[in-house]
């Protein structure tokens, strides 16, 4: 039960844990007629885990690990500055940083220009003032980055951009059957650049539907996904590895939990359990599992925490 000292807070993170790689065989459907030689498609899997959800109580600056039961706070959700002192080059641990308390949409005025949002608009957009700001932070950061590309079951696979080291945990963050790496390269300019290059061919797209996928047939999506990457090296002109790899959550496999809108579970006491392609899932008082997805409730004051 959620204590009467509770206080109002922001979600900063969803913090995952990424476990040790297996390699898996995954076999054709009994009585499927190869079209190729290749009789099974091997896969390196990650499985993911809940690790604790990263809260910021409304008023100050510094951030709480949190495992507990919470409550979805009633709406109106203030939106907050997403800037944090974290570095963009290297990662950190997230209970160190200070994030910015003052009330705001993206970026407040005071970090509208921080190194943290131009990286964000780099991403965000293709006009020219994002490509500039790709080009600002090369000239500010030493950064490896990895533009990769998952198929989640859609009619063309999802391309992506991250930095090399949050590789496994931004594909953890996205609904996928598989993904691989197209190419990594030292500037966040030719990386995006590289992402809307594929983009634009028709290969891929740079969104997707955003709802809870589980995944789809490994076998046939390998060979969705290893076309796709084909073309997309050769338009690029780099030599693509062929490794094929997921990040996987047993628990959402197996509870496959009913997807609600986070303002509906309003006053809900719920416990934090698993994470995984963007949602958050939760137990309820009777024990059903429940999906929300991260983004509703992120940078905002939605939910109530006792410490």
């Amino acid at each position: 039960m959620i204590a009467v000292g509770a206080t109002r807070a922001i979600l900063r993170l969803v913090k995952q844990r990424i476990g040790e790689s297996s390699l898996r065989k995954f076999e054709p459907p009994k009585g499927f007629l190869f079209a190729t030689s290749q009789e099974s498609v091997d896969v390196t899997i990650y499985p993911v885990s809940l690790d604790y959800l990263l809260v910021q109580p409304e008023g100050y600056s510094d951030v709480f690990k949190y495992t507990s039961e919470l409550e979805i706070a009633q709406e109106p959700w203030q939106s907050y500055c997403q800037w944090h002192n974290g570095p963009l080059d290297e990662a950190d641990d997230p209970l160190k940083r200070l994030y910015c308390p003052v009330a705001a949409e993206g970026f407040c005025p005071k970090h509208r220009r921080s190194e943290r949002a131009l990286y964000t608009l780099c991403l965000d957009s293709r006009s020219e003032k994002a490509l500039e700001a790709c080009k600002y932070i090369d000239s500010l950061v030493k950064g490896e980055y990895a533009v990769y590309m998952v198929d989640y079951g859609g009619d063309k696979p999802k391309v992506g951009t991250t930095r090399r080291f949050r590789l496994l945990e931004r594909i953890a963050e996205q609904p996928h059957t598989l993904a691989t790496v197209i190419m990594e390269t030292g500037s966040l300019l030719e990386a995006r650049r590289a992402e809307i290059n594929i983009s634009r061919s028709g290969i891929a797209v740079e969104s997707w539907r955003h709802k809870l996928l589980m995944p789809q047939d490994h076998y046939f999506a390998s060979f969705r996904l290893s076309e796709a990457a084909s073309r997309a090296s050769k338009l690029l002109g780099v030599q693509w590895d062929e490794k094929i790899f997921a990040i996987t959550s047993e628990q959402f496999t197996t509870a496959r939990p009913r997807v609600i809108d986070a303002e509906k579970l309003a006053g809900a006491e719920l416990l934090p359990v698993a994470s995984w392609g963007g949602f958050l899932m939760f137990k309820d008082k009777t024990g059903q599992s429940l999906a929300v997805k991260a983004s509703q409730l992120m940078h905002r004051n939605s939910i109530i925490v006792s410490f």
